[in-house]
């Protein structure tokens, strides 16, 4: 039976609402074959199959995921994305932990510029403020020469309806893949009951979709069965077994 709860389009999309998490955490675990480790105080706890990558969503932290990586040598980052933060942003901050871009020469803030944002020219570090002035995305100090951690905020009326903070040592291009979402006009599907954001109905734009909760999750289980066949495609193939009734080639023994 269809799911009667009617759709809208809400722009821009860092107004949209954090939207359903399921979103980012079946698509890491079906599609990507992540295991879940999740503790008494964490509502999901995923951790990619080498180890390496982990993604909590955590209840106790007012829904904040955290992201966490040890790069190949050894280095080590973290991610805060607030509540709020459209799972579609986080879902595209994942992405660029699975698939590092090259970081020479990468210009984070670029992406917002070329979309309009400007500069604060008080700023003591490099500052993207979007049209509306709602977004604040900011490069942050560091001692000595240390990468250095970001920022972002956005603010309506007085009130913080989410934060991302990155850590020093984040990789650019993962800091970039939450700048190029910002910077993206395309809305963002959520239920109409509860959009827009309660304060934000002067600045959000919403429009009818014929999209409905069916046609989210039909969406959602073709990224997972495109993430698990790309997954699988590139898995090698098992050796078969010793055929049966015929004992495995043994090295002789030397005496």
């Amino acid at each position: 039976m269809p799911h009667p709860t009617p759709y809208v389009l809400a722009a821009p999309g860092y107004l949209a609402g954090g939207g359903d998490w399921e979103h980012l955490t079946q698509w890491l675990q079906r599609g990507h074959g992540w295991r879940d480790v999740s503790t008494i105080d964490q509502h999901t706890a995923l951790a990619s199959p080498d180890g390496r990558l982990h993604v909590v969503l955590s209840r106790r932290a007012a829904w904040t995921w955290t992201l966490r990586a040890t790069a190949e040598d050894g280095q080590e980052w973290m991610a805060l994305l607030g509540a709020h933060i459209p799972v579609e942003y986080a879902t595209a901050v994942v992405e660029a932990m699975l698939r590092p871009a090259p970081e020479h020469g990468m210009d984070v803030l670029g992406p917002l510029h070329s979309a309009g944002w400007t500069t604060d020219p008080a700023s003591p570090t490099p500052t993207a403020v979007s049209p509306d002035g709602l977004v604040r995305f900011a490069e942050e100090p560091a001692a000595g020469r240390a990468p250095r951690p970001w920022h972002a905020a956005c603010t309506v009326d007085g009130y913080r309806w989410w934060t991302a903070t990155f850590s020093t040592h984040t990789p650019p291009g993962v800091v970039a893949a939450l700048t190029r979402s910002l910077s993206c006009d395309d809305p963002l599907p959520r239920m109409a009951i509860g959009t827009p954001l309660y304060g934000c109905e002067p600045y959000t734009r919403t429009t009818q979709t014929p999209l409905g909760y069916d046609g989210e999750r039909a969406q959602l289980e073709a990224r997972i069965a495109q993430a698990r066949d790309h997954r699988l495609s590139r898995t090698p193939p098992t050796a078969p077994p010793p055929s049966a009734g015929r004992a495995p080639l043994t090295r002789a023994r030397s005496r």
